[in-house]
């Protein structure tokens, strides 16, 4: 397996420790991994595909998992990412497109999250708070798991819908077993 960084063609090996650390960081991991492959192949001409005017545009989707990641992020690090890849204020660096910007800045955060939450203990772990948008309150840990980490993997089954539904379906990845598509 490839190792872990912003590519995510696979997922990498596997963490080498199945305590709560580990067992995020693969979560992390699948995120990451099925979000490259559903946003392969995606140019700036898809971003208002909707499958119904009610529905978010796919532009949308890409928006709102990589605040999502970034949430997680911030809660888990103090980091913040500032919405664009590292080096855009050098015009030579900048994305081809506002997807590729999306795809960079959000694999780049479950990256950097990745490599955190391997970092640390589980007492770390548990020290952790989260405040949401609706309550001030800060919530434990565990409310990054069926919070964030949980509504991402949702909203990237719903980009894998909308190019489906429009007729541009996301390269066959092996999701299962963490494998990119291969040619032939």
């Amino acid at each position: 397996m490839s190792a872990p960084g912003p590519g995510y063609q696979d997922i990498p090996a596997a963490p080498p420790r199945a305590d709560g650390g580990g067992v995020l960081a693969r979560l992390v991991d699948g995120l990451a991994f099925r979000y490259r492959w559903a946003t392969e192949g995606l140019g700036d001409e898809h971003l208002e595909l909707r499958p119904c005017d009610e529905a978010m545009s796919l532009g949308a989707l890409l928006e709102h998992v990589r605040l999502l990641c970034d949430w997680v992020l911030r809660s888990m690090t103090g980091e913040r990412s500032d919405g664009e890849p590292a080096g855009l204020g050098d015009e030579r660096a900048r994305p081809a497109s506002a997807v590729e910007g999306a795809r960079a800045a959000t694999l780049a955060s479950l990256a950097s999250l990745r490599a955190r939450v391997l970092e640390m203990s589980a007492a770390e772990l548990l020290a952790v708070r989260i405040t949401g948008s609706r309550s001030k309150q800060p919530e434990s840990f565990w409310c990054i798991v069926n919070g964030p980490l949980a509504d991402a993997l949702t909203h990237v089954g719903q980009i894998n819908a909308w190019r489906r539904v429009a007729g541009i379906p996301a390269p066959a990845a092996d999701v299962f077993r963490g494998k990119g598509p291969r040619p032939g």
